[in-house]
């Protein structure tokens, strides 16, 4: 991704003129700044966490790494002082400014900082500077949306896609059955007045759905762009060669495979749909309150779109992620939400701690699992976060596989 020069704000214009805004209770607000470190702050890190294998079970390993997350955000105008006022925080907010989507460097800069594992410098920087207690943090694209009163779902929308080559690959029984037991419809129809299953659906059947109801959770898993380059042979290489458009509409400016899904329309049996016409698919008329996505490179834009296209809430993952974690996050996630904690109903946030907290530590280091949100929760009537969170224990069967993922 191209670099900017120049000053240390972005030439052009934005919604705000700013990239990007890190506050807590009682911190003042850390604007970032030096935009022109973004893109290389991105790239080295979406690699750092891609080889997390290599060094997150190394302790000495790991003191590096985070002596490299203090320095990165140094480099973009996050002092060691401002750190160690974050370090006494329980909930920090990333907030993600918008920004003119004509002028080519300005979106450079921005894509770049949403690709950033924010939650992981943060997370590693605050602790190498004396953080003990769980942080909650949470990206912010504010929508203009009105807080909601936390309660659990009353309609779920499970949707799954494995079309053409894929279905002899994936199979989605097993994570069927941890939501359902999750959000309590366990050994019901698939599609009841709570939770409907739709199974792997064409773009406009998909479209139908969410716009028929008021859905206020939407849970979708299946493949992405990038995975489906690697489950399937030579699958970019046939599609340049039949349908040469449809290649090139996939391929941002920096030459790129975009992030997407794969659904299927018509004789399109295995249709690459984008990030932003996926989000205004899943979010219909009627946005819903929450919608997680169980895919590989979903957090930088595809959970970043729909919050823009004003759902309150979604879920993703930076990168590449182990199927038994990602379905056990989620199964926790929907658990801690549905039922609540001592008779007393969780918001998406705590629930979100709550699952995050409740996964395996040896596993969990160094995962990008993003939540954005289109209001602040430092807004007026925002519930703050107890720093004594017990993890729970969610009811899950055993582990078993779900989806034959192919190797990169």
């Amino acid at each position: 991704m191209a670099k900017q020069s120049g000053s240390t704000q972005p030439s052009g214009n934005s919604a705000s003129g700013r990239i990007a805004t890190i506050r807590a209770a009682g911190v003042p607000d850390t604007s970032v700044t030096h935009p022109q470190q973004l893109p290389r702050l991105a790239q080295e890190w979406t690699y750092l966490l891609r080889v997390r294998s290599r060094w997150a079970s190394d302790v000495e390993l790991r003191k590096s790494i985070a002596k490299r997350a203090v320095e990165g955000l140094e480099s973009v105008g996050v002092s060691l002082e401002r750190l160690r006022e974050l370090a006494k925080a329980d909930r920090i907010e990333i907030e993600l400014h918008d920004w003119n989507r004509q002028d080519a460097q300005i979106c450079a800069i921005h894509e770049a900082a949403c690709e950033i594992p924010w939650e992981y410098l943060l997370s590693s920087g605050t602790r190498a500077e004396g953080r003990y207690n769980s942080v909650f943090i949470s990206r912010l694209f504010d929508n203009g949306l009105a807080r909601v009163r936390p309660h659990p779902p009353t309609s779920v929308l499970f949707v799954e896609s494995a079309p053409g080559r894929f279905k002899d690959k994936y199979e989605f029984e097993d994570e069927e059955d941890r939501i359902s037991a999750a959000v309590g419809a366990p050994n019901k129809p698939d599609d009841d007045k709570y939770r409907t299953i739709l199974r792997t659906p064409q773009k406009s059947e998909l479209a139908d759905k969410v716009g028929g109801a008021n859905w206020e959770a939407i849970h979708v898993t299946g493949i992405d762009t990038h995975q489906a380059g690697w489950v399937i042979d030579d699958f970019y290489v046939d599609m340049k060669k039949k349908n040469k458009p449809l290649f090139e509409s996939l391929i941002d400016s920096a030459g790129r495979l975009a992030d997407g899904m794969i659904l299927r329309q018509g004789h399109e049996s295995e249709l690459p749909v984008l990030y932003d016409e996926l989000a205004k698919v899943l979010v219909g008329p009627t946005p819903p309150r929450i919608v997680t996505l169980n895919l590989y490179y979903s957090g930088a834009r595809i959970a970043r779109e729909l919050v823009r296209n004003k759902a309150h809430v979604a879920l993703g993952f930076l990168d590449e992620i182990d199927d038994e974690l990602a379905e056990l996050f989620f199964q926790a996630f929907y658990w801690n939400w549905c039922h609540g904690e001592n008779n007393k109903i969780l918001s998406i946030p705590d629930a979100f701690l709550k699952a995050w907290e409740a996964m395996p530590l040896d596993k969990v280091h160094g995962t990008s699992i993003v939540i954005w949100m289109g209001r602040s929760v430092f807004e007026p009537g925002s519930k703050s976060i107890s720093k004594t969170a017990s993890k729970p224990s969610p009811a899950r069967k055993k582990a078993s596989p779900r989806k034959k993922r192919a190797a990169r």
